[in-house]
């Protein structure tokens, strides 16, 4: 599965299974992914392009393409 925003991450978190093998870590990289993003866009990109730009960061992410 592909999470697309923060809220499908979050509904994950809440969902996860807390005796999984990566204790959730996967989750919570992406978190961060999107956090980073979000707070630190390029110069310019503000409101829902930061939203956008922090939802490409995401997909990117889990798609092993993090150099976004």
């Amino acid at each position: 599965m592909i999470y697309t925003d923060l809220e499908a991450v979050c509904q994950a978190i809440w969902q996860a299974d807390r005796n999984a093998p990566d204790g959730g870590e996967e989750l919570g990289r992406l978190t961060k992914v999107y956090w980073d993003a979000y707070h630190n866009p390029p110069e310019g990109i503000i409101g829902v392009g930061a939203i956008t730009y922090a939802q490409e960061a995401l997909i990117a992410a889990q798609l092993n393409e993090e150099d976004h």
